[in-house]
């Protein structure tokens, strides 16, 4: 089978590789599409950990002393299931946490069942989407709340997603206009440049001089974090979504920040398994949302590639081509 690997900074190239065994409490899937998440993928094709001493690829993964795979989200067919399961059959629809290949097997628990109603293109966005919900959820926004995400990538836009189906008023912020116009589309009530000589005071216009609530960060740099710092309110929570590998050039417990009594939270992954909103709870949820349609993220899908495709979507990625939001990679 075929599949994508990064071999070095900014190198990828695909391989061939053994299409994997069927796990007697799994399933083998062949895939339809796959997803690319932009911040995580762009950050391993630049061949850059997460840690100072350059030993962590992600957050319980070393770092790689060869070749990798890449990626983290896959819609595809059951072709086999494992001699121990049940509930799944040859044919199915599902999705799963794989990666850019042909082929994956994965445990059956680890492993959705996919409605009709769902288009799959937007399937394979589960786990991006499942990033924001961590992050709205680590927030504790409060019914009657309003929220602002700066950074409007993928990530950004399906927080925008999230909070336009919970209810909450919602600003998005971000340099590139593009991206705003694509969060008004997702249902941002307002969209604001913090480039903009007017940012404070349509911030001010938005909340009524009070700052937002709760702010998502999802851009991946402090500058991102202390403007979330600089709208909160008194007293308001700002959730860092995004993985920063650069540093502060301000003090962010100096003034005027520590008297604002801000709470600056980190989101990371699910709750353990078995707690209220653990991943199969959470993903269960994104499925009935967007079963039902009220979880609206078709404009965030801006691009629809071959397979062959990606080393160059990597690279317009990597170059800093801001117009390319939720990729869908096709590999069949």
């Amino acid at each position: 089978m075929k599949r994508l690997i990064v071999t070095g900074p900014r190198q990828v190239e695909f391989d061939d590789a053994p299409i994997p065994e069927c796990p007697r409490d799994g399933v083998l899937v062949k895939a339809d599409v796959t997803a690319i998440s932009a911040g995580t993928e762009i950050r391993v094709y630049r061949w850059i950990p997460v840690d100072d001493e350059g030993k962590m690829l992600h957050g319980g993964m070393p770092f790689p002393d060869g070749p990798t795979e890449n990626g983290y989200s896959m819609v595809g067919e059951v072709v086999e299931v494992g001699a121990d399961v049940q509930g799944f059959a040859v044919g199915e629809r599902v999705f799963l946490s794989g990666t850019h290949k042909e082929y994956e097997a994965a445990p059956a628990s680890e492993v959705v069942k996919l409605p009709d109603s769902i288009p799959t293109e937007q399937a394979v966005m589960l786990n991006l989407l499942g990033v924001a919900h961590i992050a709205l959820r680590t927030g504790q926004p409060a019914p009657g709340e309003n929220a602002a995400v700066v950074g409007l990538g993928v990530i950004g836009q399906s927080a925008v997603a999230w909070c336009r189906a919970f209810g909450f008023p919602t600003v998005g912020i971000d340099l590139d206009g593009g991206r705003l116009e694509a969060a008004k589309a997702m249902g941002a009530n307002a969209v604001v440049s913090p480039a903009d000589a007017e940012f404070q005071s349509r911030m001010d216009d938005v909340f009524g001089g009070d700052g937002a609530d709760l702010v998502i960060e999802a851009a991946s740099t402090w500058r991102a974090i202390r403007t979330s710092m600089d709208i909160v309110r008194p007293g308001g929570r700002v959730v860092v979504i995004a993985r920063h590998t650069d540093r502060p050039d301000y003090n962010p417990v100096g003034h005027p920040y520590l008297s604002k009594r801000i709470t600056l939270r980190t989101a990371y992954g699910y709750e353990d398994p078995g707690q209220r909103w653990d991943r199969a709870r959470c993903t269960r949820l994104a499925v009935e949302m967007l079963s039902r349609g009220e979880l609206a993220i078709e404009p965030m899908i801006t691009h629809s590639v071959a397979w062959r495709e990606l080393p160059d979507i990597y690279r317009r990625l990597d170059e800093g081509e801001l117009g390319i939001l939720g990729v869908v990679v096709r590999w069949t």
